[in-house]
């Protein structure tokens, strides 16, 4: 019998300086390798079989927050 797992997170960004930054959040989907993001606010990368990338852009004293879900089989 297959297995599977769902999980949502959100995530909030700020910036506390006076200028625009450019972070990277990375995220580690440590449950296994075979997974699929379900749903995304913002664009990501994949970076490697267990990791995913959130390049953000935030104005100066700004914040975003980030929600995506993951789907995992084993």
């Amino acid at each position: 019998m297959r297995e599977s797992a769902d999980e949502s997170f959100e995530i909030r960004v700020k910036n506390h300086k006076k200028e625009p930054v450019e972070v990277i959040v990375l995220e580690h989907l440590y449950r296994g390798t075979t997974w699929e993001i379900t749903s995304a606010s913002a664009k990501y990368n994949k970076k490697d079989a267990q990791t995913i990338e959130f390049p953000v852009q935030l104005p100066a004293d700004g914040e975003q927050t980030l929600i995506y879900a993951v789907h995992y089989a084993w």
